[in-house]
């Protein structure tokens, strides 16, 4: 697998990536390194254990690991998980489904972690 198909499975955006970062090794190199990165994991604790505080932290982290690889879905979602829970946005809590977002992080990461893994094996 290429690093290109490696961010195509994960939505992730190659043409960003390589726009950094023009060298596909050194591309490699620090994807693979998500892999230890446990922000996405500290969310999906602190969310579970009711502990709001926590996890628009660890979003807020999250957030920005996804979007400094260019891994564009998982930023997306961690990007509105964060928004939904920052302090004085009460509307957007109150309208946004934080539970599916959640979930569908965790599914996203998951499914990244499998690939990255299977990539640099």
């Amino acid at each position: 697998m290429t690093v290109k198909e490696l961010y195509d499975q994960i939505g992730g955006d190659y043409a960003d990536m390589r726009r950094r970062i023009p060298m596909d090794d050194m591309i490699a190199r620090f994807v693979t390194k998500f892999v230890d990165d446990t922000s996405c994991s500290q969310l999906f604790e602190a969310w579970e254990a009711g502990d709001e505080r926590a996890a628009f932290d660890a979003a807020h982290r999250a957030k920005g690991v996804c979007a400094n690889l260019s891994l564009k879905k998982l930023a997306e979602l961690s990007s509105e998980i964060c928004e939904a829970l920052r302090e004085g946005n009460d509307e957007l809590r109150a309208s946004t489904d934080v539970d599916a977002l959640v979930a569908e992080l965790k599914q996203c990461h998951a499914v990244a972690i499998v690939a990255i893994e299977d990539f640099s094996a």
